[in-house]
């Protein structure tokens, strides 16, 4: 028949070790910061992303293009968008010309959407509010599993910690113990 041993560490014993006790602890606080700061990190760094996401986009605005060449049919892109040379006017009235980015097969002399920034520079559209809560979910999740995988690591580390010191304890306790034990197998 077996004996249950659960929490033996947390038990009064002759046996148990204070290293026993500290592994204890550390088991005990790696799977509390397991539980609380990784899923927080998660949540804490998707809404910093999504937040991001849309506030670079709301230093964006419209304005309307006029391609200079026709654009590529093929895109191997999702939303079938692709590159082509546009040609815009900024609100003092120079003429801009860049690559923007618009739907495949448009034609020369079409009228496309592109976005600039406050130096009228060419950018990609704004993320829509769908768009950053995808961004944050993932990123959120990169950041709950690298937040794991630094508590894990560090309750690892801990515990090759103490059963270095556990094992050069025994090896002492063995050096005072052995040659008694070693004269009574001679006799």
């Amino acid at each position: 028949m077996r004996t249950k041993a659960r929490f033996w560490r947390w038990r009064k014993n002759p046996l148990r070790r204070r290293s026993d006790a500290a592994e204890a602890w550390a088991v005990l606080a790696t799977g509390v910061l397991l539980a609380t700061a990784a899923p927080a990190a998660g949540v804490v760094t998707g809404l910093q992303v999504e937040e991001n996401a849309l506030r670079q986009g709301s230093d964006l605005r419209q304005t309307t293009a006029v391609l200079t060449e026709d654009a590529p049919e093929f895109a191997y892109t999702e939303g079938g968008r692709v590159r082509a040379e546009a040609r815009w006017t900024v609100p003092d009235g120079t003429t801009r010309t860049g690559r923007a980015l618009v739907q495949a097969a448009t034609d020369a002399g079409a009228k496309v959407t592109v976005w600039l920034d406050e130096d009228a520079q060419l950018h990609d559209p704004p993320a829509t509010p769908a768009q950053a809560t995808v961004q944050g979910v993932a990123f959120g999740s990169i950041g709950a599993l690298g937040a794991a995988t630094l508590v894990l690591g560090s309750g690892w580390v801990v515990r090759v910690f103490l059963d270095r010191h556990r094992e050069a304890e025994w090896g002492r306790e063995w050096a005072v113990v052995g040659p008694r034990w070693e004269q009574h197998r001679s006799t």
